[in-house]
Order: structure tokens, then C-alpha cells, then sequence
């Protein structure tokens, strides 16, 4: 017999009443699109748009020339200013890059542009983007719990790089943000005052743990090993740690991360988890789902 699940049941309270561990919940993503839109969005903004069907077309089309790509819509409470904004991600381990670029209009983008426009090297930025999802179309905790941050943090130090967006991935985590370029993901963040300090910290080149679901460049079982590590260690620095391997073996997977500051190789073992609790994945879920969770077994030098 399927589970009564309440009326109004919020799939972010479900899962903190569960306990559940936020790391390795991470999309992996490593290209990413990011397009203004100030209209409407429903709960799938990008399809539902205006934006003219020949430019969805065209960047659907980019889109499938990476791996790990994903196309993400944004706005502010006012207009950004003249033109339409774009921004373009590359979330790689090492030397990740952010561009922006001001379009004269959507079409800017049709497919005779859209490489020239994306590979103008020119438009690489230093500052950091900040994507807090507010889409309570798409699920009710993004607006509850995502919209009260973004608003804080827009008045904040960092409020001209932040931005409202659509599906990160994870809205039972609400309010979830990723930082770009690294796509670096959080979760259950529920005041713009705190969204900031991970702001500064980010800028800063550290990784505030408490709120950290992972890294998108990285799987689920390595985000997973990275935040064992880094709690292990107390190490901070974004850049302290790269990844070397994983292995799996009957459901053990072993990760390997170089360590540039000691100059050695840590080994983390973990353990996926399948069927650790059910839980709603999504407000609108009719019932709960089975969920993966990571153990640390061990770690140490390799």
C-alpha cells in the first residue's frame, strides 16, 4: 500500500527530518549557459520561454557538444540594464573559466554567432556569479526559502553578481545556490546574511563546509570524498586538493585526491548507500523515494 504522504508535506523539511547528508548531492555539470529572462518562468522556464524556438533550437544544439552542459535561466528584481545578459561557465578541476557577454537580442545567438560569440576570449571575467535558485514553479521550497535569501544577498556586498535562477538540482536543499565559475554547490542556506559570508569566502578561494554539497566537476561518490577529506584535514583552500583516480570494487569506491600543500596523495574510501531512507525528492511527489548517502570507511595517505 503506497504511503499517505500530508497535504503540503515540503520536501526540504522532509529531508532535514530525515537527517540527510547533503554531500555528494551535487548535479555535475561542467558547461553551463547562463541567459537572462525576465519573463514569466514556469516550472521548466528555458522550454516555456519566449525566447524564439530557432534559438532554443541553436543552444540545444551547442549544448550537446559537451558533456555535462546545461542551460540555466536567470533575472534580477530590476533589469540588469541594457541588452540581455550571458554568461558562460567552464567548471573544470583546474583553470576554471566565466565569461560575459551583453547580447543585442536573443538572435544574437542563432547558430552562425553562437560559437564566435562564446569563444571570444575577450569577455573572461574574474569576478564570481552567484545563481540562487528561486523557482517555486518548478518546486514550493525554491520560492519559500530561496526567494528570502536571494533578496538579502541582492542587498548585499555581492548583489550586483547575484542572481535569481531556475532548477539547480536539489530543491529539497532550498535555498540552494551554486557559485560559478567552479560550481561550487550549497545547501539549506536560509539567510542572505549567511549566503554573503559564503560569498566572501568563495571570492576568497575557501570553502565554507557547513552548507557544502559538492562540486559539479566532480561525480557524486568523489563530492562525497572531497568533503570527508576536507573535514578530515581542516583544509579549506579550493584549490588544495585534485583529483587523481577512483576506483570501485564490490561497492567500495576508493578516490584518490593529490594534496598541493603537503605534496601527497590521500586515499578516502567510501560506500553508496542505495537505500538509506525514502524521503520527497520533490514537494509535488506523491510518495517517498529511496535516496544514496555516502560512509567514510577510511582515510589516509595513499
Amino acid at each position: 500500500m503506497s504511503e499517505q504522504i500530508k497535504r503540503g508535506t515540503l520536501c526540504s523539511l522532509d529531508s532535514l527530518e530525515a537527517n540527510e547528508e547533503m554531500y555528494g548531492s551535487a548535479t555535475t555539470v561542467e558547461t553551463w549557459l547562463v541567459l537572462e529572462y525576465n519573463g514569466r518562468w514556469s516550472g521548466d522556464a528555458f522550454r516555456d520561454s519566449k525566447i524564439p524556438e530557432a534559438v532554443k533550437t541553436a543552444i540545444n544544439r551547442y549544448l550537446e557538444g559537451f558533456p555535462n552542459s546545461r542551460i540555466q535561466i536567470v533575472k534580477k528584481q530590476e533589469r540588469s540594464g541594457d541588452g540581455i545578459k550571458l554568461f558562460i561557465a567552464h567548471s573544470r578541476e583546474k583553470d576554471p573559466v566565466l565569461s560575459e557577454i551583453t547580447l543585442g537580442g536573443y538572435e544574437d545567438l542563432l547558430d552562425e554567432n553562437i560559437d564566435v560569440i562564446i569563444k571570444d576570449r575577450s569577455s573572461e571575467i574574474k569576478e564570481p556569479t552567484f545563481l540562487i535558485c528561486t523557482n517555486g514553479e518548478h518546486d514550493k521550497c525554491c520560492g519559500k526559502f530561496g526567494m528570502p535569501v536571494y533578496l538579502e544577498a541582492a542587498e548585499g556586498a555581492y548583489g550586483q553578481h547575484t542572481w535569481q535562477t531556475t532548477h539547480i538540482g536539489g530543491h529539497r536543499f532550498a535555498s540552494t545556490f551554486v557559485c560559478l565559475p567552479h560550481g561550487l554547490y550549497y545547501g539549506r542556506v536560509r539567510e542572505g546574511k549567511t549566503a554573503e559570508e559564503i560569498f566572501g569566502g568563495y571570492k576568497n578561494g575557501r570553502i565554507e563546509l557547513g552548507s557544502y554539497r559538492g562540486r559539479s566537476c566532480y561525480s557524486a561518490p568523489v563530492q562525497a570524498a572531497e568533503y570527508f577529506l576536507r573535514k578530515e584535514t581542516g583544509i579549506r583552500e579550493i584549490s588544495a586538493f585534485y583529483l587523481r583516480g577512483v576506483k570501485e570494487n564490490n561497492g567500495e569506491i576508493l578516490v584518490d585526491f593529490y594534496s598541493n600543500l603537503e605534496e601527497k596523495i590521500f586515499g578516502i574510501k567510501v560506500r553508496r548507500l542505495d537505500n538509506a531512507f525514502k524521503i520527497l525528492k520533490s514537494c509535488g511527489d506523491k510518495e517517498r523515494s529511496f535516496i544514496p548517502q555516502y560512509r567514510l570507511l577510511s582515510i589516509g595517505e595513499a
